[in-house]
This record gives structure tokens, sequence and C-alpha cells, in this order.
């Protein structure tokens, strides 16, 4: 029988998949598409439009991971570290409120410990 900390766990593991999946399936579609002003904001970021293909990209392949169980720690932290990097340059570049960017690092960090499973020694 499964204790209701590991019932809970589980629930809120496969939430966090399910959202910070198909969010960042979309957000790393939009970025490779120039969609719903990225260019602007890379443009803003003053890295030039190839940091805004590569980012979609790590985006794209960190929501695929964390929807494949087995990956869904090593997804979670490619997408905290994108994430968080773009909550760092909304704060430094003042671009715009990094309230959402920062809850998005927050549930990124919180699904890769909640599907961390060491190795067993």
């Amino acid at each position: 029988m499964v204790s209701q900390t590991g019932k809970a766990r589980r629930i809120i593991t496969w939430t966090l998949r399910i959202l910070l999946g198909v969010a960042f399936l979309g957000i790393g579609i939009e970025k490779i598409t120039g969609t719903m002003g990225t260019i602007p904001f890379f443009d803003a970021i003053g890295w030039g439009q190839w940091f805004r293909y590569v980012s979609g990209v790590f985006d794209m392949a960190g929501a695929l991971l964390i929807l494949w169980p087995r990956w869904t720690s090593v997804g979670a932290l490619i997408i905290t570290c994108t994430v968080g990097l773009g909550t760092y340059l909304c704060y430094t570049k003042d671009l715009f409120n990094p309230a959402f960017p920062l809850i998005m690092t927050l549930l990124a960090a919180t699904l890769a410990w909640l599907a961390w499973k060491p190795k067993p020694s």
C-alpha cells in the first residue's frame, strides 16, 4: 500500500510534468518561430537572435524530457537553467516583471527535486 505522502508526491509530480511540459513545449516553439514578441525581447537582451534559437531548442528538449518519466529530472534541470537565466535577464535588464519566469523557475526546480531518483549504492 502506498502512503498518503507518496501518493501526494506522485500527483504533484505528474501535475508539474504536464503543466511544465506543455508550457515549455509551447514556449520553445514560440522562440523558434519568432512569434509572441520573442524577436523584440531577444533584441532587448542584446545577445542576438541566435540566443533565441538556442533557448528555444533547450526549452523544447527540456519539455520533451520532462514528459518522459525516466528523464523528468534532467528535463526539469534544463528548464530550470534556461528560465532561471531568463529571470535573471528580465531583472537585470529591466525588460519586464520577472515574477512569471521566477515562478516557472521555482516550479521546474521543484519538479527536478521531486522526480530525482538517486541510483542505489
